[in-house]
């Protein structure tokens, strides 16, 4: 029986090009980059080519690029790293309901110890108001943090239009670009935003390696104290083949601008089989407006974790919602903050296609989907 992989929001498989060009870099830079003889030098030319390759598929200087620990990283350094800023002007940040947990919870730690925060609210498609995104800005405020693309359904936010909203109040602007990087063309100058958090595992790339693009001129505070290293930014000794890994996979994305029109393709057939095939179900997110390999769905009258089981007991790898909060008691915010309906929210599952997707796999995991789904609902008390 084939697994198939249809849980890419959650993390994608790294690609092997890029495993073979981080091996490459093992072997090749194995001393300290910060270290002042011959073996230290040539990992500090290996890792400045990797940090000058991701600054220009970002369209930045390499001066501008942070290298990080992973996504979460990247975004509590753009957040608390701007709060306690030498250059702050006030104690104010504005996020909305829906972003990830690394925002959030960044904005909550901070709320904690003396820090103002206010949380947007969005409508049911998960669209923040761009007005009440105006309004929320005040002369105190330091820092806007507003996501690209929500990782649990899809929906796109306007990020270059509230860039501009928060650039004329004077407000520092960060959007979280995780999720989006790798499944919609995006280009860092259009957005204009002051910070731009990326994660590599997201792109086919290795974990544990996030990059944080900070406008030059731009102070931050590290969260992380210790050496030097990042400009004074992050502490710590470079991750080289994670650079090389992450310069590799980004590389291989630019290379193939046309898969992003296979993957949208796939789940668009996929959306449709399941559409034509169920009732009762409920789409989350803008249909219009979203990461075009994202498919997130409610089901009526069904567990989306007894759902998930039944699909991975036949081969289909799918999560309920954001993987981050497997396991929590508690169900999705994002979909709580869209006001969705418990009936939808208690079965709801996240469908998302990749690279390694195949056309033949929509019609596989909707049969199966619609398959499961009946018999679920066959066994339920409320069918008797």
């Amino acid at each position: 029986m084939r697994t198939i992989y249809c849980d890419y929001n959650s993390t994608t498989p790294t690609d092997p090009r890029v495993a073979e060009a981080m091996m490459q870099a093992m072997t090749e830079a194995g001393a300290n980059p910060s270290s002042g003889h011959s073996l230290g030098r040539k990992a500090r030319v290996i890792l400045d080519k990797a940090r000058h390759d991701i600054a220009s598929f970002l369209g930045a200087q390499a001066s501008e690029i942070v290298l990080t620990g992973g996504g979460s990283e990247s975004d509590n350094l753009a957040i608390l790293g701007c709060l306690y800023s030498p250059d702050a002007r006030g104690k104010h940040c504005v996020t909305v309901a829906t972003e990830h947990h690394a925002v959030l919870a960044a904005c909550e730690w901070a709320e904690a110890r003396g820090f103002e925060v206010t949380v947007l609210p969005v409508d049911n498609r998960g669209h923040l108001d761009v007005q009440q995104f105006a309004d929320a800005l005040r002369p105190d405020t330091q820092i806007a943090t507003v996501m690209l693309a929500n990782n649990e359904v899809g929906t796109l936010h306007p990020i270059a239009e509230l860039a501009k909203i928060a650039h004329d109040k004077g407000v520092i602007f960060h959007t979280d670009a995780v999720q989006a990087w790798g499944k919609i063309p995006v280009d860092r100058e259009a957005l204009g935003a002051d910070m731009l958090s990326l994660a590599a595992h997201k792109f086919y790339g290795p974990k544990g390696v996030g990059v944080l693009y900070v406008r030059s001129g731009l102070r931050l505070a590290p969260i992380i104290h210790g050496g030097g290293q990042e400009m004074q930014r992050r502490a710590g000794t470079e991750n080289i083949p994670g650079a090389v890994g992450t310069a590799a996979a980004m590389r291989i994305l630019a290379n193939d601008p046309g898969e992003l029109d296979t993957v949208a393709a796939i789940a668009s057939d996929f959306r449709d089989r399941l559409t034509s095939g169920l009732d009762d179900i409920e789409l989350f997110g803008d249909l219009a407006d979203r990461l075009p390999n994202t498919v997130s769905v409610g089901f009526a009258g069904v567990s989306g974790e007894s759902l998930m089981i039944a699909l991975d007991l036949q081969g289909i790898c799918v999560s309920t919602g954001s993987a981050c909060a497997t396991g929590a008691t508690k169900p999705s915010h994002v979909l709580v903050a869209m006001g969705v309906d418990d009936k939808y929210i208690g079965g709801s599952i996240r469908f998302s296609f990749g690279r390694d997707s195949k056309p033949e796999d929509a019609a596989a995991i909707a049969d199966a989907v619609i398959e499961q789904t009946r018999k679920l609902r066959a066994m339920s008390p409320a069918s008797a």
